[in-house]
């Protein structure tokens, strides 16, 4: 998702400005509403972060399309005619969204060897690409190409061409922390005035740049602001048409820190990941030890929340309430928690609620 961000002061909100650029594509014309939203980072304190839109289409040629051919780590459209590279320079990553059929709403990261003239390398984690059935042919599973962003694309540099919109600093403890989850543990970058690049919180001066490290539009991030007024930061995109199929690990108790792309607030009970539609397999209890868990950043602390199906709601761990009324905003990620290894595509699979549901 290519989304660049900005300081600024507006109140807090979200606006649907209108509608994309109609895209024709024999036979096909779509145009989808457009989003903005404003995120704040108080001063001194940390948020969690994620953009609830869709980058708009790349501009390249043939980003919109139907697949012909699907392998163990490539999809194929016979017609693209793709510069060789294009798409899979690491400066500048872009992701594959499918648009139709079961799949539709699952988004891979396009991944070395480059891409040719008519097929994508893709970083499926784990899914499968073989397992998911997608078709092929004039009637294959249509996709968009989606740019994304990395550190310094997003959150900017201090070149004379840019603007870097976070405090960099010459001293980690001094500037503001983006983490990244890695899957086990954080990843902390800042920006290095010193240095005149990104940098992680462990990194020496000879260590190469963290510029380019990529930003996952599906998953969330965390900001700890140490600038002395609030970072508000502002994104906009397409609101998605497809309800987001998120890939989350399966090993045995493994946490994700996902983006629910939700484009409004949503409700414990209305985001229903326990239910047989959002879930394979959502694992409820009494007993939130044995219970799967989601993870919600109140700003101070984590909330754990677990679906006891004993009473047939939501609560938070250490209190019997019921908090399907819980409320978590608009671009708000969460952690997913699952007691119990998957192995298939629709175990590592949740799919959130369309936006505006």
């Amino acid at each position: 998702m290519s989304l660049r961000c900005k300081i600024t002061v507006v109140p807090r909100l979200l606006i649907i400005l209108g509608f994309s650029t109609a895209i024709g594509l024999a036979q096909e014309v779509r145009s989808r509403p457009v989003g903005y939203l404003v995120q704040a980072v108080p001063a001194g304190q940390t948020r969690s972060f994620s953009v609830p839109f869709d980058a708009d289409t790349s501009s390249l040629p043939n980003a919109v399309g139907a697949l012909t051919g699907v392998g163990a780590d490539y999809l194929e459209n016979s017609a693209a005619s793709w510069t060789a590279g294009a798409f899979s320079a690491a400066a500048a990553p872009y992701f594959v969204r499918l648009t139709s059929g079961p799949q539709a709403g699952r988004t891979f990261r396009i991944t070395p060897p480059a891409n040719t003239a008519t097929r994508l390398y893709v970083a499926d984690d784990g899914v499968g690409l073989a397992t998911l059935g997608l078709t092929t042919g004039t009637d294959g599973t249509r996709f968009e190409i989606i740019p994304g962003d990395t550190l310094g694309s997003f959150f900017g540099t201090t070149t004379p061409t840019d603007t870097l919109v976070v405090q960099g600093a010459a001293d980690v403890t001094q500037a503001d922390i983006v983490q990244v989850w890695s899957g086990a543990s954080w990843l902390n970058f800042y920006y290095n005035t010193a240095w005149q690049r990104w940098a992680r919180d462990s990194d020496e001066p000879a260590d190469p740049s963290r510029h380019s490290y990529p930003l996952r539009a599906d998953r969330g991030i965390m900001i700890t602001r140490r600038g002395g007024t609030p970072l508000e930061l502002v994104v906009i995109g397409r609101v998605l048409n497809t309800p987001q199929q998120a890939f989350h690990a399966r090993e045995e108790n493994a946490l994700t820190f996902l983006a629910t792309m939700q484009t409004a607030d949503i409700t414990l009970g209305a985001l229903a990941l326990q239910d047989g539609t959002r879930s394979q397999g959502w694992r409820g209890s009494g007993d939130p030890t044995t219970a799967d868990s989601l993870f919600v950043w109140s700003g101070a602390s984590w909330h754990n929340f677990f679906y006891n199906n004993v009473v047939g709601h939501w609560q938070r761990v250490g209190d019997s309430a019921d908090r399907d009324s819980y409320l978590i905003t608009a671009g708000t990620p969460v952690f997913v928690q699952r007691r119990a290894a998957g192995a298939t595509a629709a175990d590592k699979t949740i799919s959130f609620p369309a936006p505006g549901s």
